[in-house]
């Protein structure tokens, strides 16, 4: 109401005659304060008109700016790189529109195929025929189910991407619908000379523009179509629960069944040895195109001149690479194929095994079925992964291929041989894509039947558990005893024929390898300790010396045990290869002076320049050597302290060995007595107590000499041998002979004088003597001494 008031107020103060001429503006002025009305939704069939006209109009104006002339006859100011972006929007909208008109079918079909899915899950209330069900029956549900799951996840993943895209393009549709309205304002405001050029680029503008909101509707068409398509999908999958469900219930796999599937099995192989029929007469024809070019090849080679190449030699290499290459492509396939014959068999196995897997009566039959059915489940992990490994190597010689042949023209005389490589290759990439199918449904299909019969442990009872504990744990146990450390290869003489194959070491031969090897050294030092105890019992040898022999030998035992364990688990030397090269050389600086010292040890038992038992000054340390080891040596000092020395020391320093060449070492002792004592007495004193010692050798026999004027003594040396063999201690020799002496020359009242001195005064007169008396403070402290004269 107030709207009207207004206007009716503006034609109350206007003239007549300027009221007449504004009506027409000022209803449009009241329209437009009208609340805006919403557009009814459009209808298919006029957006579908919308798209036809825009395609037309697109291709009218692409025609006419690609006809000659046309970049000439551009209004003044546009560029040829604005005529280029024109093009190019229009070629573009083009496409555009032509996949949108197709889309919107597929908007429909999505629809239609949604309609249908509810009406089937609404109508479907059991299967046609009585139960029980047939398990290949609910395989193919679960397999229908599992394709449907995949088809679900997949299109939730590009329905995402496709409205991401959409929402990308609505922000440039706005964008375009601005710059359309700045070049409409811009046309408005354009003078004479530059009208046309402001209408060229409003065309443009508006070119894009459409262009855009084309591909804004594109999308918007793609996300309802597959919106359709995914809600028709999850319905599906409901039904096909429903299905399962009720085909489990009431289920069966008789021998009928296993019938069908064997009958269903030879059909197919059927099928694939008539193509391994057909593979293999291409094959023979490969191999004679093989032999023609390798027969061209060798007499291009031997028409030409000495040093010198022939013409045409590269492409008859690369006629004969071609030819190789087929028949490597056509033995590829004959494999392949006769790997589909093997997947058959393992299929069949495998229902044979579900078979018994159901008919098991007990916990322990089942595990033990399972672990039948996971043994095809990791050979044909172990076949899929071969087969990824093959179809990316194909793959990347095919993408080679390609782009070689992208590089060349097809006049060059190598286009034709390039292009049968290609096809080669591509069937070759082929047949292992149809194995690697193939090996994964089969897999899948194992997996499922494992997991499906795999007993839950949440709805296991605790005495099932416990009754499971022992074979679950025995499982675990052996796949970590077959677990694969390393494989090494073994080659094989068959017919004549070398075969190489590799072989694994598992974690239980390693085991078995380290029990065999402490079995038997456990049992040769037994027989060890016994050989060294009867041959020290029976005086053969010292127990040192029986000891260094012992450990020694059991060095050479333990190296003939190792290698005959590995030749008795058939493991060879060449397992342990992997330590060359540069893991060697620093394994070699990192333990040279254990080597060193351990081959040092060697020389020494070799040479017996120094034997257990001997006495030897090395580097200052006087000792008896107790032990030659495998890097050190042990000397025990007089004192009792054993000193460990490298076995190297012994080589490379000098080295006093005083029992060499005889165990029998000299001693002395010297003694001094009164100058008044007569010499040959002593010396037959010294010369008896030494006689009558047990430990003092009698060959050399003891002798004393004479040896010096002492200041205060005559000096004698007793001269005797101790045989250091045995467990003579020469100190205690020494000291057993020094109180014997000293026994009898009390005994011979012969003194062992102290040291004494003479002080002679040499004066050439008197010496005179004077009395000092004491200081005050001496005076104090001491008594006053008598003055001479005095009483």
């Amino acid at each position: 109401m107030l709207k009207w008031l207004l206007i009716s107020g503006v034609l109350a103060m206007w003239p007549a005659p300027a009221a007449r001429g504004q009506i027409s503006t000022l209803k449009k002025a009241a329209e437009s304060l009208e609340p805006a009305k919403p557009a009814p939704p459009e209808k298919p069939e006029d957006n579908r008109a919308r798209l036809v006209q825009w395609h037309q109009e697109a291709r009218d104006t692409l025609a006419r700016l690609e006809a000659p002339g046309a970049a000439t006859a551009l209004p003044e100011g546009i560029s040829a790189a604005e005529l280029d972006d024109r093009r190019r929007d229009l070629d573009q909208m083009v496409l555009t529109s032509t996949r949108s008109l197709k889309n919107l079918s597929a908007v429909d079909d999505a629809r239609k195929t949604l309609e249908a899915s509810r009406a089937d899950e609404a109508a479907w209330t059991g299967f046609k025929h009585q139960p029980p069900y047939s398990l290949l029956m609910i395989d193919d549900l679960l397999n229908d189910r599992d394709a449907v799951k995949a088809n679900i996840s997949s299109s939730e993943a590009s329905l995402s991407n496709f409205e991401r895209i959409h929402a990308s393009i609505v922000v440039e549709t706005k964008s375009a619908e601005e710059t359309v309205n700045r070049a409409l304002s811009a046309v408005q405001k354009a003078s004479d000379g530059t009208i046309e050029t402001a209408k060229w680029r409003l065309e443009a503008a508006r070119a894009r523009s459409r262009l855009l909101a084309a591909r804004a509707g594109l999308m918007q068409s793609s996300c309802d179509s597959l919106s359709d398509r995914l809600a028709a999908a999850k319905i599906d999958l409901t039904l096909l629960e429903r299905q399962v469900k009720v085909a489990k219930a009431k289920s069966r796999f008789n021998d009928e069944d296993l019938a069908k599937l064997g009958k269903i099995s030879e059909d197919h192989k059927q099928t694939i040895r008539k193509e391994i029929d057909g593979v293999a007469k291409r094959l023979k024809a490969a191999m004679t195109t093989r032999t023609q070019a390798q027969a061209a090849l060798d007499a291009l080679v031997a028409a030409a001149p000495a040093n010198a190449e022939p013409p045409g030699l590269e492409l008859a290499k690369y006629r004969l690479d071609v030819a190789e290459g087929s028949v490597e492509a056509m033995q590829s396939l004959t494999e392949g194929l006769e790997s589909l014959i093997q997947l058959e068999n393992v299929s069949v196995k495998a229902y044979q095994d579900r078979r018994a897997l159901i008919e098991a009566r007990n916990p322990q039959q089942r595990t033990k079925t399972l672990e039948s059915l996971g043994v095809p489940r990791e050979q044909l992990w172990t076949w899929e992964n071969v087969l990824d490994d093959e179809l990316s190597n194909s793959s990347a010689a095919l993408s080679k291929l390609d782009a070689r042949a992208a590089s060349i023209s097809s006049e060059d005389p190598r286009f034709g041989l390039l292009n049968e490589q290609r096809a080669a290759t591509s069937e070759k990439l082929a047949m292992l894509q149809r194995v690697s199918q193939a090996v994964m449904a089969q897999r899948k299909l194992v997996k499922r039947w494992v997991l499906e019969y795999s007993p839950d442990p949440n709805a296991v009872g605790l005495f099932d558990r416990l009754a499971s504990l022992g074979p679950s744990a025995w499982v675990i146990v052996k796949k970590i005893w077959s677990f694969k450390v390393m494989t090494f290869e073994d080659k094989v003489e068959v017919d004549g024929e070398t075969i190489t194959g590799k072989l694994p070491v598992t974690l239980g031969m390693l085991l078995r390898a380290a029990l065999f090897f402490l079995i038997g050294y456990w049992l040769a030092s037994l027989i060890a300790r016994r050989i060294q105890a009867g041959l020290v019992a029976h005086g053969h040898i010292a127990e040192a010396q029986a000891r260094t022999l012992r450990n020694w030998g059991m060095i050479v035992v333990g190296l003939f045990l190792v290698i005959g364990t590995l030749a008795f688990l058939k493991i060879p030397l060449t397992v342990f290869a992997f330590f060359g090269g540069a893991l060697a050389i620093g394994l070699g600086i990192g333990t040279q002076t254990l080597i060193k010292n351990f081959i040092s040890g060697i020389i020494v038992l070799a040479e017996r320049k120094v034997r257990v038992g001997d006495v030897v000054d090395v580097d200052g340390i006087v000792g008896t050597v107790t032990e030659v080891n495998t890097r050190s040596s042990v000397v025990r000092s007089p004192d009792d302290v054993e000193t460990m020395i490298p076995n190297s020391v012994f080589l490379e320093n000098r080295v006093t060995n005083w029992t060499l060449s005889n165990t029998k070492m000299r001693r002395s002792l010297r003694v001094g007595v009164a100058y008044d004592t007569p010499p040959p007495k002593v010396m037959e004193l010294l010369t008896e107590a030494a006689g009558r010692h047990g430990l003092v050798c009698k060959e050399p026999a003891p002798f004393a000499v004479f040896d010096d004027f002492g200041d205060s003594a005559l000096m004698f040396s007793l001269y005797f041998w101790l045989d250091l063999g045995g467990s003579t201690n020469a100190m205690i020799v020494t000291s057993d002979l020094r109180l014997m002496i000293e026994k009898r020359l009390t005994e011979l009242d012969l003194r062992v004088p102290f040291p004494q001195r003479d002080v002679h005064l040499a004066t050439g007169q008197p010496l005179q003597v004077q009395w000092v008396p004491p200081t005050a403070s001496q005076a104090d402290a001491t008594p006053a001494a008598p003055q001479p004269g005095t009483g």
